[in-house]
């Protein structure tokens, strides 16, 4: 009785979760929602612009974003970069050396000033070091971008733009995809921006103005990240958490064209890895996204509750397996039919409304299992390590 009673609670938590998400996804695919066109660039507006780098041990990785840098198509004198990074990170600095002209820790790569910091806040993750950054930025619009992904010539006057035309506008982010020729793991993973930037993120910016910052690629005002404190420094996935804490405050985050280029993950257990950081602050970040309702309802659905599903469904198999061992009825049964039944419903939508079906279904199979792993991991990482920021690995 306990086992039944336990399997149908489990049960019914995972169906409701992936109907509500299936029905998210249905309507963002029937949609065609598109990310924002290009503004009409008044290239009369050139306010000081800082680009902010964090880069811990990246290598070679660095040389996407700084020489990308040095091609926008943005006043030089305008702009300028801070990178930050560790005490003993030699690899990096030794990386920039070949690429900017360097005198201590002043910078000048391709016409742009800039800085090299050492994190010196105490706390070594990277909404520390952001934080650290944040000290030095004058500029009232500062950019973020990872190490491994690209600066669009463009994305400097669009998102200045954007910023400048609307007060309520908070963010800018951009669309991001993955590098080719990588492998499976790599082409899941340009199907899993694809589907994030391309059709959820647009959808929910249409619908509610409060997409996802994602982490790099993005633009924002220093006056409102002062106002919200910065970056949560004990938050695996501070991003999302900035986001929420935008959105409480009412203000728009919009998704916007052109692209930025990364460099994916290449290693299924680096991938695990990486999200079960993002599952797990998702769901350490569901108190945030509470009090950003209504706007913040989708994006809790997709990086809070959807991962939990993964462990309730799993949690009412078990318990439903267990009850038919020992000589349990037909609710058993029946709990087991729902989850597999709405599990298989939730994949329909992309494979009958996406195109390339042989892309999605590879993709299905692959990220699904990585993602399964990955939740199962963060509740583990839950209770032993809750707000540790692990580094993501093994980047091509």
């Amino acid at each position: 009785m306990v086992l039944d009673m336990l399997a149908l609670l489990f049960g019914l938590v995972s169906a409701t979760i992936i109907f509500a998400n299936t029905s998210l996804m249905t309507l963002s695919l029937l949609s065609r929602s598109t990310p924002l066109e290009p503004p009409v660039i008044d290239l009369s507006k050139h306010p000081e612009v800082t680009i902010v780098i964090p880069a811990y041990r990246e290598g070679p990785n660095i040389r996407y974003v700084l020489q990308s840098i040095k091609d926008v198509n943005y006043p030089k004198d305008r702009l300028e970069i801070v990178v930050v990074g560790e005490e003993d990170d030699f690899e990096t600095y030794s990386e920039i050396l070949k690429i900017c002209e360097v005198s201590g820790n002043e910078l000048a790569c391709g016409g742009v000033r800039g800085r090299y910091l050492v994190n010196r806040s105490g706390t070594r993750n990277k909404p520390a070091a952001l934080n650290f950054a944040l000290r030095y930025v004058r500029s009232e619009i500062v950019a973020f971008f990872d190490a491994e992904d690209t600066v669009h010539r463009d994305h400097i006057a669009i998102a200045v733009n954007f910023l400048l035309e609307d007060n309520s506008t908070a963010a800018v982010q951009f669309v991001r995809e993955v590098a080719p020729e990588f492998g499976d793991v790599g082409e899941v993973q340009r199907t899993d921006f694809w589907l994030y930037y391309r059709v959820i993120l647009p959808y929910i910016m249409h619908k509610t103005w409060l997409p996802e910052i994602c982490g790099s690629a993005f633009f924002t005002r220093l006056s409102y990240l002062n106002k919200v404190g910065g970056f949560n420094l004990g938050s695996p996935a501070e991003d999302l958490d900035l986001t929420y804490r935008f959105g409480a405050r009412g203000w728009k985050i919009v998704v916007a064209e052109p692209p930025s280029v990364t460099r994916p993950i290449t290693r299924t257990s680096s991938l695990v890895k990486q999200r079960a950081r993002w599952i797990r602050g998702g769901i350490l970040a569901i108190p945030q996204g509470v009090r950003a309702l209504p706007r913040s309802a989708p994006l809790l659905l997709v990086t809070g509750l959807m991962p939990i599903s993964s462990v309730t469904s799993t949690l009412a198999l078990i318990f439903s397996l267990a009850s038919i061992l020992l000589g349990g009825g037909q609710q058993a049964i029946i709990v087991i039919l729902v989850i597999v039944s709405a599990s298989s419903i939730g994949a329909l939508p992309l494979a009958l409304l996406a195109g390339n079906k042989e892309r999605i279904f590879k993709y299905l199979g692959l990220m699904s299992a990585i993602y399964f792993l990955a939740s199962w991991r963060a509740v583990i990482e839950l209770f032993v390590a809750p707000h540790s920021w692990n580094k993501s690995e093994d980047k091509g």
